[in-house]
């Protein structure tokens, strides 16, 4: 495959790009960290007017029929003013289940995330189980009935119903549960990047549907490797603004009556800086333009690895050469460590994906 934008890819990008330009400047984003919902309901409503919400959703599904290319330049623009808004929960991986199920009310639900008006979770991993998506103990009854620990779901304080992943019979299967179902209980924290999550406790509790009895865990496989080229295109952006950001501090900051960025040893850093930032951006292009799908799987395993390292390494840097102030609340850089440190174990961390990479 060329990999070429389209006209159409290249207005998103910019448009994404205006948003996070004008409207997502480092204050406006923490008061949207430190609110009750962790992100600003106003721009999940812009997001949807501006037909963002639909992106990955085929058209008969009331969606624009975008795909990997489209997500990645979005999340790209996203990771450069760590945008928190619970994208990666409702649309990438509730809606990427979603989209590939056999729920009969799917269609109903797609409409209502695309339109803003529902959010939905993903609960499909469990404390001490690791990150092999079939390695769970939540059973789903043949009655719908469901007992278990689901932890780290994304944006779990605000969804309206969880899609609950666990055993069914032989298989494996999803499970429909709305927010506030007898049995169910949700405890909401939030991770080190400040980004909304929580415990789903469950106990006997009834399901709304169960679905997918077939094919869930291949549905989850695929929705998990669309988050992985997502949360990776986030880095990037990430670190280039990691990068771009310590080149200005270093020019400004003066030391023995030069500017920081004089000294020849701390440009060698912020070159090595500059250079994990490119190797991994052409790791993920190598990826979108890969059509065969079991050399592409195995390509999104050793992405998740390069940008797991990659962004530790640049956003410590970072915060090195920042010094002191680097770790500080006021100062948005360590705030873009902890996105990418959060990022480095989503999913999995960098020796998992590495394994997975090796036996594929």
């Amino acid at each position: 495959m060329n990999l070429s934008y389209t006209d159409e890819q290249n207005l998103l990008r910019d448009s994404v790009s205006k948003f996070c330009g004008s409207d997502y400047d480092f204050e406006t984003r923490m008061k949207s960290v430190n609110s009750e919902n962790g992100h600003n309901p106003e721009h999940w409503k812009l997001f949807a007017e501006l037909g963002w919400l639909a992106i990955p959703f085929s058209e008969d599904l009331g969606g624009l029929d975008g795909g990997d290319v489209d997500l990645s330049l979005m999340f790209e623009e996203f990771g450069k003013s760590i945008v928190v808004e619970p994208y990666l929960a409702n649309v990438v991986l509730s809606g990427g289940v979603l989209k590939r199920s056999d729920l009969e009310n799917k269609a109903d639900l797609i409409e209502q995330l695309i339109a803003g008006e529902k959010q939905v979770s993903l609960a499909n991993y469990e404390p001490k189980k690791g990150f092999n998506l079939d390695n769970v103990e939540c059973e789903i009854s043949d009655d719908g009935t469901i007992s278990g620990l689901k932890t780290t779901v994304l944006n779990a304080s605000n969804a309206d119903s969880f899609l609950v992943f666990g055993k069914h019979q032989s298989s494996f299967a999803f499970a429909l549960i709305s927010k506030g179902a007898e049995g169910s209980k949700v405890t909401p924290y939030k991770t080190y990047d400040g980004f909304v999550s929580g415990d789903l406790h469950l106990e006997n509790c009834k399901a709304e549907a169960v679905f997918s009895k077939s094919d869930a865990l291949e549905i989850l496989h695929q929705a998990i490797l669309e988050g992985i080229i997502c949360v990776s295109s986030e880095a990037i952006g990430a670190m280039e603004t990691c990068y771009k950001l310590t080149i200005e501090y270093t020019q400004q900051r003066e030391q023995f009556g030069q500017s920081l960025s004089k000294f020849q040893a701390l440009q060698h850093r912020m070159v090595d800086m500059f250079m994990e930032t490119e190797f991994s951006k052409s790791f993920l292009l190598k990826v979108l333009a890969t059509d065969d799908v079991n050399e592409r799987t195995k390509l999104i395993y050793g992405l998740k690895n390069q940008v797991a390292k990659a962004g530790k390494y640049v956003g410590e840097e970072a915060v090195q050469l920042h010094g002191g102030m680097g770790v500080t609340e006021e100062m948005s850089v360590g705030h873009y460590l902890k996105r990418l440190m959060v990022i480095a174990n989503i999913f999995g961390s960098a020796d998992f994906y590495l394994q997975k990479y090796i036996n594929s």
